[in-house]
């Protein structure tokens, strides 16, 4: 069941069981700190528990909703506050508690405000352990921590990276970088939402290389894949910057253009292939393009408006065969 879940949804889920499970962990911990007699210490973590209890039970409430984030905030501060209140007391156990607070915080929060975070729980640190402790220990300990720090970030960051990396590879075309096929569905049934509120159109050109296998079996497969990604560059030029392309079928691709009504979609179609039939595709001597354009129809979703697409390039196409046919 988690499996089926996206990283955006088991994000939360993991939060609320951490939590749960930190308090458990510091309930263990004031036990043994009443035992030793450290009484200030027990009443610092009596804060931090009912902290981590509230936010796991917000988060888990909130899961399925954008508003749930906000809740680490006051939770990392909070936690962050109790450990320095307490550092000039117990400087050896506090600063092992902040040691934890890098990797901690950016589990809890994004990479930027984690790193602001984190930079300024570093300066308050060193200075209150100077302040009470001496230069040396402070030195040290800061040294420490921004070791942690630099550790901590540079897992964050490669780990955001790896997300935009797998995100990209999951919604793109590898071969021309168009979106793909199950981007356009969720894209364009999006749209089609949008569209219901605000009353505008949405629009779809579809764009079709004529005699693509043909040009595969003359040039090879290698000059098609540098082909086509320089055919999306040049058709994103003629194209408003809200506009999207994707890549449906090897010779297929579909432009969705929100807010544009089909006559403008038309008049579009008819510019964007002009230009990309009359532009020198070398090494082929031309390009023939047959393109078709449909507006968004009361009652219609976005596998409505897709069939209704194919349907008119199917027989755009079987016209042109015909055509062709009576012209021999």
């Amino acid at each position: 069941m988690l499996a089926d879940l996206s990283q955006d949804e088991l994000l939360p889920r993991l939060q609320a069981v951490v939590y749960l499970l930190a308090s458990v962990a510091i309930g263990i911990l004031m036990y043994d700190q009443y035992r030793q007699g450290l009484y200030p210490l027990v009443l610092s973590n009596a804060i931090a528990i009912p902290a981590f209890v509230f936010s796991a039970i917000f988060i888990y409430i909130n899961r399925d909703r954008d508003s749930f984030s906000w809740v680490n905030y006051p939770l990392i501060f909070t936690l962050a506050g109790l450990a320095l209140y307490q550092l000039p007391q117990y400087p050896q156990l506090m600063t092992h508690y902040l040691y934890a607070l890098p990797l901690f915080s950016y589990f809890c929060l994004p990479l930027y405000p984690a790193t602001v975070f984190n930079v300024v729980v570093a300066v308050l640190m060193t200075l209150l352990l100077w302040l009470d402790h001496g230069f040396m220990l402070a030195l040290r300990t800061g040294t420490n921590y921004s070791l942690l720090l630099g550790s901590a970030w540079c897992f964050a960051y490669l780990t955001l990276l790896k997300g935009w990396s797998l995100k990209r590879l999951a919604l793109t075309d590898q071969t021309s970088g168009a979106y793909n096929r199950r981007h356009f569905f969720h894209a364009l049934t999006r749209e089609i939402a949008r569209s219901e509120s605000t009353r505008h159109s949405v629009s779809l050109i579809g764009l079709v290389i004529d005699d693509y296998r043909q040009l595969i079996d003359i040039h090879g497969n290698r000059v098609m894949s540098q082909f086509l990604p320089r055919f999306v560059e040049r058709t994103q030029r003629q194209i408003r910057a809200g506009d999207e392309i994707f890549r449906l079928a090897d010779d297929l691709f579909v432009l969705a253009l929100p807010n544009c009504p089909e006559d403008g979609a038309i008049v579009l179609m008819e510019r964007v292939k002009r230009t990309l039939q009359q532009q020198a595709w070398k090494p082929f001597a031309e390009i023939s393009i047959s393109a078709s354009a449909v507006g968004l129809q009361s009652g219609e979703d976005s596998k409505d408006l897709e069939k209704r697409l194919s349907a008119k390039l199917k027989k755009q196409k079987r016209a042109s065969l015909q055509l062709a046919a009576f012209a021999d």
